[in-house]
């Protein structure tokens, strides 16, 4: 593990809790946490699952063939980024495999222990102190948890008086095990789920266009793959590749009037 970030994590840390080292990440769950299943099942999951030990590869491909463009999402995160430098503390909740670019102060944390992890440990229980860090990151992550409440107060409560979070929610996107999926967003939803901070923010992460793709790709394949998992995982990767620079257009479809009924998905921002 880095030294600073070493040096963060034991600041922040509960001290009491007990932990073992998992790939090199402080673990703070019990079991193993070698990556398994954390893609869901099929054909499909076996794929993503080999590709996620090599993380930036896997994010290249999900940015250049995902039907989701993010291309504001990133924007919006730069900016962030530009607000923080090195010196304070920012977690990536839920992070899997990713890095942020050129930030390799931020501690990521997982269920999973992928090899750019820091921290393995359960998201409604955190073991990091109350008001202990400046910025929480949370990228399309609360879908796939059962309470994602339970996840919006451990955000408030190890956040610092004026910290800041940024998290994605989806809002038209199809079914995507990772390895559960159980909750989506709409503008109202989304400032309801996080009515405990102040300032909240909400504006389109990925567009109308994308929100649209994803849907048609998974319909074709659902009517094409004549009921075989496998063959419809086959098609959709298939037209995932054919059909990603349609997406492009969200470019400018993101700016037109009422964009956000079909958007893919929302940047949620706020301060505790």
């Amino acid at each position: 593990m880095d030294p600073l970030k070493k040096e963060k994590l034991d600041k922040i840390r509960i001290p009491d809790r007990p932990f073992t080292l998992q790939n090199n990440a402080m673990c703070f769950l019990s079991e193993d946490r070698t990556p398994t299943n954390s893609a869901g099942k099929g054909f499909q999951a076996v794929i993503q699952e080999i590709l996620k030990k090599f993380g930036r590869l896997y994010y290249l491909l999900i940015t250049i063939f995902s039907p989701v463009l993010l291309y504001t999402y990133h924007q919006h995160l730069k900016d962030l980024m530009a607000r923080h430098d090195h010196k304070k503390i920012i977690i990536n909740l839920g992070s899997g495999p990713a890095v942020i670019k050129n930030r390799k102060d931020i501690i990521n944390v997982d269920i999973f222990a992928f090899n750019e992890v820091d921290l393995i440990a359960d998201a409604f229980n955190l073991p990091i102190q109350d008001q202990s860090v400046d910025v929480i990151i949370n990228t399309a992550m609360i879908e796939h948890v059962s309470d994602p409440q339970k996840i919006v107060s451990e955000i408030h409560r190890i956040l610092k008086k004026k910290g800041e979070f940024f998290c994605y929610l989806p809002f038209i996107v199809p079914f995507h095990a990772a390895p559960d999926d159980f909750h989506r967003w709409s503008i109202e939803g989304a400032k309801h789920c996080f009515r405990q901070f102040e300032k909240i923010s909400v504006s389109i992460g990925a567009g109308p266009t994308s929100g649209m793709l994803w849907v048609i790709q998974e319909w074709l394949a659902i009517v094409l793959s004549f009921g075989s998992r496998t063959l419809h995982d086959m098609i959709f990767m298939l037209l995932m590749i054919l059909t990603s620079p349609i997406k492009l257009l969200d470019i400018i479809l993101i700016r037109f009037p009422y964009a956000e009924k079909i958007a893919s998905g929302f940047i949620v921002t706020g301060k505790k």
